[in-house]
């Protein structure tokens, strides 16, 4: 009897810790090149977008149970909890954090002097999941957009996309002595008719970010006459699912984005971090017809 018990103990025992980890790594597609599970939002919450690491958890987007997006953050083994920020500067958007720099995006038309519904870039200060001493950044322009912040992991680059040159792309930061943000270099300028979220600072030289580009193809084409001869007024591009893209810097300058094939599928592929070289979080359409956040690991 005593036998018997211990071995049902150990037996029981087992059976749970196989039970709590396909749980926490419950595979949900595989291929040669990856492999991707389940994580504790996709498993008890959907509308997921836009995560980005803080204090070995996430901090992401979620319209799970309201008709608009609002912060989370989630350690992905227990319930997920709320941001804090001022009503006033609610953001459903991406973040960006470096220690207790918290980066965010609201549309600041409520201020005196701006009511064209251009976004802004915020800076403030997380403590126990509060956000508090919050002000614009000092780069932003009242008569253009700035969103979608991502940091490096040294704290001193940042990434936004913006449409100061009159047209969205891809714009670098960088950190001065006195802690303020410097325009760089501009990293890509996509088409009018294209859309940029989500960026990924992965190292120095590569940058991940997700598009609706339907590989440049041309829907239609405006044009007049003038002496008879067309002259074209505006081109306007094929839009496509939203795939996840990399830009690469060689010698000094960033080359032309190129799909990655590996995280891309059918659906909507909204974006990526990375823990390690090959492992991290993908934020994708692809299951349950909702917007999720699944971990992956790269086998090549």
């Amino acid at each position: 009897m005593k036998i018997r018990f211990i071995y049902n103990f150990i037996f029981i025992t087992i059976l749970t810790v196989v039970k709590t980890n396909a749980q926490q790594n419950l595979l949900i597609f595989e291929n040669d090149s990856i492999a991707i599970y389940d994580t504790f939002l996709s498993l008890n919450s959907k509308e997921n977008i836009s995560p980005t690491f803080y204090n070995n958890g996430l901090i992401y987007a979620s319209a799970d149970k309201n008709d608009f997006y609002k912060l989370y953050f989630s350690d992905l083994k227990n319930k997920p909890q709320k941001i804090k920020i001022n009503n006033y500067f609610h953001s459903g958007g991406p973040v960006a954090t470096y220690n207790n720099e918290i980066y965010f995006v609201k549309s600041p038309k409520l201020m005196k002097g701006n009511n064209n519904g251009n976004l802004t870039i915020f800076k403030g200060k997380i403590e126990n999941l509060k956000v508090s001493k919050v002000k614009p950044l000092s780069i932003c322009k009242a008569d253009f957009t700035y969103g979608q912040p991502t940091i490096s992991k040294d704290g001193n680059k940042m990434v936004i996309v913006t449409n100061e040159r009159g047209i969205f792309h891809l714009l670098e930061l960088q950190r001065n002595n006195n802690n303020e943000w410097e325009k760089s270099d501009v990293v890509f300028i996509s088409q009018s008719s294209f859309t940029i979220i989500n960026p990924t600072i992965y190292d120095e030289n590569t940058i991940y970010f997700s598009s609706n580009i339907s590989e440049a193809k041309i829907d239609r084409v405006e044009y007049t006459l003038e002496n008879g001869n067309p002259v074209v007024d505006n081109v306007y591009y094929a839009t496509g699912d939203f795939n996840i893209y990399k830009t690469i810097k060689v010698d000094g300058k960033w080359s032309l984005p190129q799909k990655v094939s590996v995280l891309n599928s059918e659906f909507d592929d909204l974006s990526v971090v990375f823990i390690t070289e090959k492992t991290g979080y993908i934020n994708s359409f692809r299951y349950d017809d909702t917007d999720n956040i699944y971990y992956f690991e790269l086998k090549q």
